[in-house]
């Protein structure tokens, strides 16, 4: 199986937005996710009550959402949004 990645037109507006600090910490969340989801930094799991929704942490306050969906052979991971916690998830 291949590991693909892309972004949504949302997600690269949002990463756009982010403060220098920030946009670095997330490039460095998405290198280390696309090498491999298993390190620990990432925190990476699935979103409950989701089919084919995962969170990664790229610090404290900030998460990106991924959708990953199967394509043939291939993984298709979409990074779906970016923002803090409770711009992702937001309250219910």
């Amino acid at each position: 199986m291949t590991r693909h990645f892309k972004s949504t037109r949302k997600f690269d507006k949002q990463f756009k937005q982010l403060y220098a600090k920030t946009s670095k910490q997330a490039e460095k969340a998405i290198e280390l996710f696309i090498s491999g989801p298993s390190h620990p930094s990432l925190r990476y799991k699935e979103i409950q009550g989701t089919d084919n929704f995962y969170e990664i942490s790229v610090n404290m306050s900030v998460r990106i959402i991924i959708e990953v969906t199967s394509e043939n052979n291939d993984q298709i991971n979409t990074l779906y949004i970016i923002g803090t916690h409770d711009d992702v998830f937001p309250p219910k």
